[in-house]
């Protein structure tokens, strides 16, 4: 089920041009690579000259032999995203060239789904100037890419093989004789199907620049394996090969690789210093051809045997490498594909003689900035506030995905944690924005969203997830002060609620568990069967915040039926609430018997929800600090990802010096690493050392020290309650009002604050020992 197509036309220059590509469109595309060529003149360079680019699944665009951008960001055929691309710069008076290697996977996985057609658009008018995709246009596929390598792992795209000495990387250059390419095959008219509409890409294109980052640090050499030459699982031969090197030290800019052993390889191992996300370029001088190089990938090593970790059969088959041969002479290869790593295994075979090899990177970055800002007294504070700035960029790209590394899939848990961290790091909601949209879009039957989206991934509908889905409208009006968002999908909302009525039970009222789907709540041992009480603390959440925004977009009716069964469910709730104890328990069983465990999360939840006012104390006291200080024994942890929510709990109710404990203890390790982890102990070569959705210390550091929490959609309102734990604390947040700033010092026994707000929004200023103060402008203070 999707929904309705985009209701912005395409630019008019746009609708004149075809979809085209090399031969037929729907065949013989699995793993196809296509380029195409067109050259044009110009008699002047405008000032501005916007080229209106996109392919399925993707492209990458020069212009006169220069690199200019890659794209599209992910999406649905029937509304497929274009770019808009001012490409002046890359012009020149006279004769100028554009060329496109464009890419169709012919199969689907977690960021994209195949409608079985391959096909490459492009228009623009500069003037008299105009340009249009149509059978003019040179075109040919790269027939030396093996087409039968296994995908980098279970989520993405197949490892890239390509034989140079058939496929000259001068392809896309000016003056290339291209005189034996035939002329492009048009497809369709621009909204032809699979393409029936075409919507503006509606996030800021990536921030690619190529950058060297790294040293050597291992060198090695052995026999090539049996099946090197004709292996479908570059990984897994390298693998076998063996991935200790022995220590060397090393500069990357200009690797020297003496001739090999007979049948044999050589390699060295580069460490980046941390992980980077990025598509492999490799510059070769002095090959002979027919000399083998390789690229292999990986989040970690053993640092006694500088042996990378990989497992052949872990669960997501990760498998990072590619491989080209040489043709004689120097070469410049850019592979195609971008993923996350921090080490690399420069491997070369075959090799008569000498050749030097220089591995660089071009970044695909979402353009974050750091607008916001927070340093303090604490060092190890500060290191894990910029590695956590640090993972959230390496997890922005086209959208917000897990891990650059293992899966790049936009699961909507870790984005509302992603956008978090966004609105205090750089407040740009686009990202945020756009994937509200894909979320909704791809639904099952039964009208619940996926836990990702775009996705083949039809094991991954998850019921909780559309739920935070919900509650995510809420979190883009709170940030950005419109309901436009929630307004736009009332077609998503209503199907998602629909299910959750049918799927609630008639004894206990409350949700039951749907074996059809993934209920993942969080990567721990809490209730999923029978009737949960986190799942349905979850529905109360959504049908409170669903009340508001139809309340407030005027809607009466939808308000007071959500609020009526918001009030039904938490009286159903509230029958959970241990009256011993005063703690909530995690559910019913199958049989309808009460859950008597009364998990950290039923506690957070119950709190956040506003379930029972009058037994938050309790439930702070009894169970979520006990937790968090370690006097509480429990098999039911809450992951890296989830503990935001205790945070976010304990910061606003006192205990955010126990929060910078947790944080200093758990996230010093990250730090060290360079990124943030999928888990707290994340197994090695199998679950991810590059994940957003730990990432969270960002915002909560800024709000715990610097002591500034939002009270009011866009902005309007905040309190500001510093935590005066250490010597000094700076933050700045960038709302959409403007830059929020806190600071304080420490000195001589005073403590000198000051507190600085953009025009429009006003503070609640809480200080030791005073009464609040309500403050606009700048205001200093001393304690």
């Amino acid at each position: 089920m999707q929904s309705a197509p985009s209701s912005t036309p395409p630019p008019a220059i746009l609708t004149q041009a075809k979809w085209i590509w090399a031969y037929k469109p729907n065949w013989d595309q699995i793993n196809a690579y296509a380029v195409f060529r067109k050259d044009f003149t110009l008699t002047s360079v405008p000032i501005k000259a916007p080229l209106f680019i996109t392919a399925d699944q993707s492209y990458q665009l020069t212009i006169n032999g220069e690199y200019v951008c890659r794209g599209p960001a992910r999406g649905f055929q029937h509304s497929w995203p274009y770019d808009e691309v001012d490409v002046s710069r890359w012009l020149k008076k006279g004769k100028n060239l554009i060329a496109v290697r464009g890419h169709n996977p012919s199969f689907s996985n977690f960021q994209y789904l195949t409608q079985g057609y391959a096909g490459l658009l492009v228009a623009a008018q500069w003037g008299k100037t105009k340009i249009l995709s149509d059978d003019t246009w040179q075109a040919r596929r790269q027939e030396s890419i093996r087409k039968d390598m296994v995908q980098s792992s279970l989520q993405l795209f197949q490892q890239e093989v390509i034989d140079l000495r058939a496929e000259s990387p001068e392809w896309m250059l000016p003056g290339y004789d291209a005189s034996t390419w035939q002329n492009a095959c048009v497809i369709n008219v621009w909204n032809g199907e699979p393409w029936s509409d075409l919507e503006p890409r509606g996030t800021a294109m990536l921030e690619e620049n190529e950058i060297r980052p790294g040293r050597v640090i291992g060198r090695a050499e052995g026999k090539n394996a049996e099946d090197y030459f004709t292996t479908r699982n570059l990984s897994i031969t390298r693998f076998e090969e063996g991935l200790a090197h022995e220590p060397f030290e090393g500069d990357i800019a200009a690797i020297p690789f003496s001739k090999t052993p007979a049948n044999g390889w050589r390699s060295v191992l580069i460490d980046l210093g941390k992980l980077h996300i990025g598509s492999v370029i490799l510059d070769i001088k002095g090959a002979k051809g027919g000399e083998i190089v390789e690229t292999h990938h990986y989040e970690t090593i053993n640092a006694d045997t500088l042996c990378p970790d990989f497992i052949p059969g872990a669960h997501c088959r990760m498998a990072f490498s590619q491989r080209l041969t040489c043709r004689p002479g120097d070469q410049r290869h850019a592979f195609y594909h971008a993923f996350g790593y921090r080490y690399m295994i420069l491997t070369v075979r075959d090799s008569a003689g000498a050749i030097t090899v220089s591995p660089s990177l071009c970044t695909t970055f979402y353009p974050l900035k750091h607008n916001g800002s927070f340093t303090s007294s604490d060092t190890a504070l500060n290191a894990i506030w910029e590695t956590c700035a640090w993972t959230q960029r390496v997890c922005s790209m086209d959208a917000y995905v897990d891990t650059p590394w293992r899966e790049q899939a936009q699961w909507w848990g870790d984005a509302r944690v992603q956008a978090w961290n966004t609105f205090h790091l750089d407040g740009d909601d686009r990202l945020f924005r756009r994937g509200i949209k894909q979320i909704a879009t791809q639904k099952a039957a039964s009208g619940i969203t996926y836990g990702h989206a775009p996705t083949m991934a039809h094991n991954c509908v998850l019921p909780d997830f559309t739920l935070i889905w919900i509650v995510t409208l809420w979190d883009h009006y709170w940030q950005t002060g419109s309901l436009e968002a929630f307004e736009a999908h009332q077609d998503t909302i209503q199907s998602s609620l629909a299910y959750f009525r049918e799927w609630t039970d008639a004894k206990t009222g409350l949700l039951h568990y749907d074996p059809r789907y993934w209920l993942f709540l969080d990567w721990t041992g809490l209730r999923k069967t029978g009737c949960s009480s986190v799942y349905n603390l979850w529905l109360l959440h959504a049908l409170d915040r669903l009340a508001q925004m139809y309340a407030l977009s005027g809607d009466k009716k939808q308000a007071a039926t959500c609020r009526q069964w918001a009030k039904t469910q938490r009286t159903n709730l509230l029958k959970l609430i241990d009256k011993r104890s005063g703690l909530m328990r995690d559910g019913y069983d199958e049989k309808g018997r009460i859950d008597p465990s009364t998990s950290v999360h039923a506690q957070t939840l119950a709190i956040i929800t506003e379930l029972c006012p009058k037994n938050k104390k309790v439930m702070l006291e009894k169970r979520i600090v006990p937790y968090l200080r370690g006097e509480y024994t429990t098999d039911i942890h809450p992951s890296a990802y989830w503990i935001t929510y205790l945070f976010t709990v304990l910061g606003e109710n006192g205990y955010g010096a126990d929060v910078l404990a947790d944080i200093r203890k758990r996230w010093s390790p990250m730090a060290e690493h360079g990124t943030c982890w999928e888990n707290f102990e994340p197994r090695r070569g199998d679950e991810s050392f590059s994940h957003a959705w730990s990432a969270h210390p960002l915002f909560h550091l800024m709000q715990i020290l610097g002591g500034i929490r939002q009270t009011a959609p866009g902005w309007e309102a905040v309190t500001c309650e510093p935590l005066f734990e250490g010597e000094s604390a700076e933050v700045s947040i960038p709302s959409p009002r403007g830059d929020i700033i806190s600071r304080w010092e420490r000195k001589d026994g005073t403590i000198s604050g000051q507190l600085k707000l953009p025009r429009g929004v006003k503070a609640t200023l809480t200080l030791p020992g005073q009464k609040p103060l309500s403050v606009t402008g700048t205001h200093r203070y001393k304690l």
